[in-house]
């Protein structure tokens, strides 16, 4: 699995362009559950890495 520290600028891959929907984000439950669960995501996926830099 890539690190954080594992990506270049130079090693992009090309995407598509894709049109995005534009969503309000408020503050309410929905939000909240969305932002959560993404850093939460983010968090699992890198916590290896996060905890170094915690401990370092």
């Amino acid at each position: 699995m890539k690190r954080l520290a594992d990506f270049k600028s130079n090693e992009r891959i090309p995407r598509p362009v894709i049109k995005a929907l534009p969503v309000q984000f408020s503050d309410d439950a929905a939000t909240r559950r969305i932002a959560l669960h993404h850093a939460k995501r983010v968090i699992s996926q890198h916590k290896e890495e996060i905890q170094r830099l915690a401990y370092k």
